[in-house]
């Protein structure tokens, strides 16, 4: 069951199938500057997979400050 802190109170943030938050492959949410991974976005797997969903967004959120920042979405 996801947490619905990581959701509630945030306008315009989807949610998947599973009622966790929507990230593409990259972390990327429909929020700009609003980045998920892990558990957030899957539900619970195990720390190597939530891991790895956090090394993914951490690349993604750095490009995405790199060009100036909050200009994605899914």
């Amino acid at each position: 069951q996801p947490n619905p802190m990581s959701y509630e109170g945030t306008t315009g943030l989807e949610k998947n199938k599973k009622g966790c938050v929507a990230a593409d492959e990259n972390g990327c949410t429909s929020c700009p500057a609003i980045f998920a991974g892990g558990d957030a976005a899957t539900g619970a797997a195990t720390v190597i997979l939530a891991m790895g969903a956090g090394k993914t967004a951490a690349r993604a959120m750095l490009e995405d400050l790199e060009k100036g920042g909050a200009d994605h979405g899914i």
